[in-house]
């Protein structure tokens, strides 16, 4: 058994079903994080034998990636999730990354910084849009008007790879990840169970963590296409200068956002 010294800082799950177009991106992205203290698993929901192989390819390259193929799960396979969590991670924080989604390469470090003084929170989730437009998600988890809202209506405004736990706190749920009703977001379904929590130190960090590129946006494209969509991006993410005009252009977008709300017509 590992010792708490030998452990990671951080677990990370990526979940998949699908075929492994974007699996390689969504995990260089993790690889090339600032913070290299992490073991990350990536757990195959009755994904193709073909997203099988190329995780186990790249679980070769790198002795942190573990690979975990499980017959379809329940809804999104959450189960599996709580699974990894209770019986194989180690690390003391807990994060989740999905394969269309990339980190900006200080995400673990900002995230670290989080969790020092908090059970549960979020970075700034950014969406991208096929359009080459940016939609941030500003809200603050540390508000109690935020919160509450998110416990009462059908809101939400970060998803998985925006997200961090404290181990211990998960442990202090009554029940961790697992099946969500078809009615509410399998996220927010288990959001509301560290909400619940009493005592639960709840905090957002206003830093740009996670660029979104999500399927309901790019139904029309080809898994190929999304590929390079996200390789294009993933190249201004890591490059110093391009993820400079990157984060411009995600602050300018921002601007015009609050800017229409704030002033409308």
């Amino acid at each position: 058994m590992a010792t708490e010294q030998t452990a990671p800082v951080f677990t990370i799950l990526l979940p998949i079903h699908r075929p492994p177009h974007m699996l390689p991106i969504a995990v260089e992205s993790v690889l090339a994080q600032h913070e290299q203290s992490f073991e990350l698993f990536i757990l195959c929901d009755g994904a193709p034998a073909a997203t099988v192989t190329k995780a186990e390819e790249l679980a070769q390259t790198d002795a942190r990636i573990a690979v975990r193929a499980f017959p379809k799960g329940e809804r999104h396979g959450e189960a599996y999730r709580g699974q990894i969590i209770e019986q194989e991670s180690r690390g003391r924080f807990i994060c989740q990354i999905a394969d269309d989604d990339m980190w900006m390469p200080d995400f673990l470090a900002q995230m670290r910084r989080l969790l020092a003084h908090a059970d549960f929170g979020n970075l700034l989730q950014v969406l991208a849009e096929p359009d080459g437009r940016f939609l941030t998600y500003g809200f603050d988890l540390g508000h109690e008007k935020t919160r509450t809202r998110m416990l009462e209506k059908r809101f939400n405004f970060f998803g998985p790879s925006a997200c961090g736990y404290r181990r211990t706190a998960y442990h202090r749920l009554e029940e961790g990840w697992s099946p969500a009703p078809e009615d509410i977001w399998t996220d927010l379904f288990m959001w509301r169970k560290f909400l619940r929590l009493d005592g639960i130190r709840c905090a957002t960090r206003h830093e740009i963590g996670v660029i979104t590129m999500p399927t309901p946006y790019r139904l029309q494209m080809s898994l190929e296409e999304r590929a390079a969509e996200n390789r294009a991006m993933l190249t201004r993410v890591q490059d110093r200068r391009q993820r400079d005009d990157l984060v411009q252009a995600i602050r300018r977008d921002a601007a015009r956002e609050y800017f229409h709300l704030r002033f409308p017509g």
